[in-house]
């Protein structure tokens, strides 16, 4: 199969790695001259594709320099483009035979 951008990024992602710079979609799109309307169009008719390109800046994301990164600029930019941090605690409760023992 042959891909519209996952080349392209790449080849974006690894000069960002030699340059010591975070890769990120924002740089590719400005480096491909791609405009996000464009990408948005190009996701709904690629989504595996897209999806694969997501999977590369979230990679080089997680395996970048940190000397270079400063890990809170990091950590928001993983919450806001990967949708990590915490989740919300589930409720639970707990329930047992002792307590209504005790009430009585």
């Amino acid at each position: 199969m042959k891909y519209k951008y996952l080349t392209k990024a790449e080849d974006y992602a690894q000069n960002c790695r030699k340059s010591g710079l975070l890769a990120n979609k924002a740089g590719f799109f400005r480096q491909s001259k791609i405009t996000p309307k464009e990408y948005e169009a190009f996701v709904r008719t690629n989504p595996d594709e897209a999806a694969l390109i997501d999977a590369l800046f979230e990679d080089e994301a997680l395996n970048a320099d940190t000397k270079k990164l400063s890990a809170t600029v990091l950590n928001l930019y993983m919450k806001c483009r990967f949708g990590y941090g915490e989740k919300e605690a589930e409720t639970f409760t707990v329930e047992s035979g002792h307590d209504e023992e005790d009430a009585e």
